[in-house]
């Protein structure tokens, strides 16, 4: 059955013909892999149901359309139709447009870390130190790649080869099942846990302060709710003990809300700004949550324990390059503004009212065949990426039913489109909700839909 395989020397020459500009080398190496996968796996390829002619054009047509993609990039751009506004497998916030003029500016060199006034050596967390002083009201602040980075330089700074207090009502499980106590192990701290899952009290943290104490860890259930029978310190009061006792009281934050949101819940988020004043040492969120940009993990608080983070050797590993310094700076200027422009923000303060005219409207501009597999009804968007995680959005959206057609393999037709277009099941149906869709996104998202569905 292997002995159908086309030679590499046979492909080889087809692929350079077909790729001249590509380093011979490589387009070895990659028919080698490709034939690879065959020899493991020949029923997969139905290596044992074409004859050997077949099968090596067959094979060829693969090899010439997967190289083809290889150059083109797998990351590409979709339209989130989910109504989940910051949406963790679609990169959650979307950025600021005009952040893409900024980046542009520094392709090639920047003042990344040189003082241009002195001429001397700079620090790249120069160009974020005053807009996070504005932005926070704390003493200074720094970033890192994410919130876990955050939070790891937080801890290792403070609690290195010492015991963190934390409450076992607080001992969250993020995206792809990392756990803060397994972070709070790799950051060199030894977790100490007090208190319930359900209550925790301030005689809890007292007790368990001592000698080996580096820090207290405060962890807002930013992504969960523990609703009823609960009871936990006020964070006045864990301040003072930490203070007390002189030792550092640290917050990972999570979200990152700098403003307040236009909706009220049962268990508000804390503004940052509201943290800090509290008197916490030190303080980490995200920055592509509802702070609206990259992804970056910021730290903001008192000077001294933000300079001993800065001094930290595992900042070099946790730094952010020009691009993301770029556009997460851009980010924290809008949010000097009366009105920041950012889209995620802007996305929240749409009325529902105005989703449902948009809906209709976007309805009425497909074929009347295409209109008959679509209606428009109410649904519930999502905040997103562990923020607000009980909190429902009130929208609407487009419900489609294709008869003869599983609602998998409609959904899966909607992925597979130029652009891809991301929606959601539900109640074997699927969905496509204009919440999270930009105006500019429409004309492209019809011609979409009318290819699928025609």
């Amino acid at each position: 059955m292997l002995a159908k395989l086309p030679s590499v020397h046979g492909l080889l020459s087809k692929l350079q013909a077909d790729f001249p500009e590509i380093k011979p080398s490589v387009l070895t190496a990659f028919i080698h892999l490709r034939v690879n996968e065959v020899r493991q796996h020949p029923l997969k390829f139905g290596l044992d149901k074409t004859d050997k002619v077949s099968f090596e054009a067959f094979f060829y047509k693969q090899l010439q359309q997967s190289f083809t993609d290889l150059l083109q990039g797998s990351l590409k751009k979709v339209i989130n139709a989910t109504g989940v506004v910051l949406h963790t497998n679609l990169g959650r916030a979307p950025l600021y447009f005009g952040i893409e003029k900024k980046i542009t500016e520094i392709l090639r060199y920047t003042n990344l870390e040189i003082n241009l006034e002195n001429g001397k050596r700079g620090q790249r967390n120069d160009h974020l130190r005053p807009l996070l002083q504005l932005l926070s009201g704390a003493e200074n602040g720094l970033a890192v790649n994410n919130n876990a980075a955050a939070v790891m330089l937080m801890l290792n700074t403070t609690g290195y080869h010492k015991e963190v207090i934390l409450s076992r009502g607080e001992m969250v499980e993020i995206g792809g099942s990392f756990r803060l106590p397994e972070v709070m192990k790799m950051s060199g701290c030894k977790l100490k846990e007090v208190g319930t899952t359900n209550k925790t009290h301030l005689a809890d943290y007292e007790q368990a302060i001592s000698s080996k104490t580096g820090a207290i860890l405060i962890c807002h259930s930013s992504n969960y709710e523990i609703r009823g029978f609960t009871s936990k310190p006020a964070l006045e009061q864990l301040v003072n003990l930490a203070h007390k006792n002189e030792i550092p009281l640290i917050y990972d934050l999570g979200s990152g809300l700098a403003d307040p949101l236009p909706f009220e819940t049962t268990y508000p988020e804390p503004l940052i700004r509201e943290v800090v004043a509290s008197g916490v040492d030190l303080v980490s969120f995200s920055g592509d949550k509802l702070l609206a940009g990259p992804q970056a993990g910021l730290i903001v608080g008192r000077e001294d324990w933000v300079k001993k983070c800065e001094k930290n050797h595992l900042l070099r590993a946790l730094r952010l390059d020009k691009f993301i310094l770029s556009a997460l700076q851009e980010t924290l200027i809008r949010h000097l503004y009366r009105s920041s422009g950012l889209p995620a923000l802007e996305v929240f303060q749409k009325p529902v009212k105005d989703l449902q005219i948009r809906n209709k409207d976007f309805v009425t501009q497909l074929p009347v065949t295409i209109r008959s597999k679509c209606q428009v009804v109410p649904s519930k968007g999502k905040v997103g990426s562990g923020s607000y995680p009980t909190l429902q959005l009130p929208s609407y959206a487009i419900k489609i039913t294709a008869k003869g057609r599983s609602v998998s393999k409609l959904a899966k037709s909607f992925r597979l489109a130029n652009p891809p277009v991301i929606g959601y099941i539900e109640n074997d149906a699927f969905f496509l909700d204009l919440r999270t869709v930009d105006t500019t996104e429409e004309t492209v998202l019809l011609k979409v839909v009318n290819e699928v569905l025609k």
